[in-house]
């Protein structure tokens, strides 16, 4: 199943495509990144020749450098080749976006309309020019590829990954890898792709017993922030301690560490009903590499125990934290012991 983002094309731009018969379309997000839609500030050349679209493409696209976007170019020669520009620096939130969403625009747009070879995908203006079009399309024999070439196959390949599937930890495994050599976020090396703030990092050492720490991913300075934390929780208050440092009617998604026992400490991930569909892109694509980087910096061996997700702050499973199997069961008054029913599932 391709990547879902959620983003779809309007009709608007699947009427420009259809009208395209010579030069290209640029293709943006609209202000409140909910559709995809034509960019009118860009301006096709006249001459429609593919040496001169590449020209215009070139220079529209370093003007607004490092920002994402889509092109799809119409030739009578070459038919149409649909580009995919993600520089490396852009910001993570909009390289996902724009990386998820790639499928789902050339099904739309009708993937039959392009060959396997006039499907790119580009993370520098330079590359954007007629002979590095033609190098990429000339052949097919990967022993010929340059290393060039062979780098930008597998960003091309990533691109295609599904971040809700098991696959979008090969996503989460090349992601720090795009970024032009530059060190990970993390200190360890990990695939961490938020920093994480100082506050967080000081809150993640000492004694978890009874300690709940909530975290949040800070989109503006795309940073692992603290929002609060609070002791003396046992597995019984979790999910009202949950609420009161969270809030009982937020809907966005959030990061929880709870040390239900000596040396053992469970991780929640919870992603309520109504969390806009980029939030889930952001916490699902960033969770194993927090998991990761939580197991090598800030937890001794073993001590993550239980990964917990949920929905709602309610679905949490407690009989997951309890020491005894029979903790789980409510007595009653008579001694007699019954389980807890649980609620709908969220589908």
């Amino acid at each position: 199943m391709a990547t879902q983002s959620g983003i779809t094309a309007s009709e608007s731009l699947l009427q420009e495509f259809k009208s395209l018969n010579n030069g290209a379309l640029v293709i943006t997000l609209n202000s409140e990144s909910t559709q995809l839609v034509p960019d009118n500030s860009y301006k096709s050349p006249s001459s429609g020749d593919l040496s001169s679209v590449f020209e215009s493409l070139n220079e529209y696209f370093g003007a607004q450098y490092p920002t994402p976007g889509y092109a799809v170019i119409h030739t009578p020669e070459s038919g149409f080749i649909f580009i995919s520009f993600i520089p490396d620096s852009a910001p993570i939130r909009q390289k996902m976006l724009f990386a998820s969403t790639k499928n789902t625009l050339l099904q739309q747009l009708g993937s039959s309309n392009f060959g396997t070879k006039n499907i790119l995908a580009l993370t520098e203006v330079e590359e954007l020019n007629l002979l590095h079009y033609k190098h990429l399309t000339q052949g097919s024999n990967e022993s010929l590829l340059t290393e060039e070439e062979r780098v930008l196959a597998q960003i091309n390949s990533v691109q295609n990954l599904n971040l809700g599937q098991p696959t979008s930890q090969s996503f989460k495994r090349e992601l720090p890898s795009m970024h032009s050599g530059s060190a990970s976020p993390s200190s360890s090396g990990s695939n961490l792709l938020f920093k994480m703030d100082p506050e967080l990092e000081k809150s993640l050492s000492g004694d978890f017993l009874g300690k709940l720490v909530v975290i949040r991913i800070d989109k503006d300075t795309e940073t692992l922030v603290l929002i609060g934390s609070e002791s003396d929780v046992t597995p019984q208050t979790l999910i009202s301690s949950l609420e009161k440092v969270v809030g009982a009617s937020e809907t966005s998604p959030i990061y929880a560490l709870f040390g239900h026992d000596t040396d053992k400490v469970a991780f929640v991930y919870s992603c309520p009903s109504g969390s806009k569909v980029k939030d889930r892109m952001l916490y699902a694509a960033n969770k194993q590499g927090f998991l990761s980087h939580l197991k090598s910096d800030n937890l001794k061996d073993k001590q993550l125990d239980v990964v917990l997700e949920v929905g709602d702050l309610d679905e949490i499973e407690l009989s997951k934290l309890e020491k005894e199997a029979s903790a789980s069961t409510t007595q009653t008054n008579s001694g007699m012991r019954f389980s807890k029913p649980k609620g709908p599932r969220r589908r």
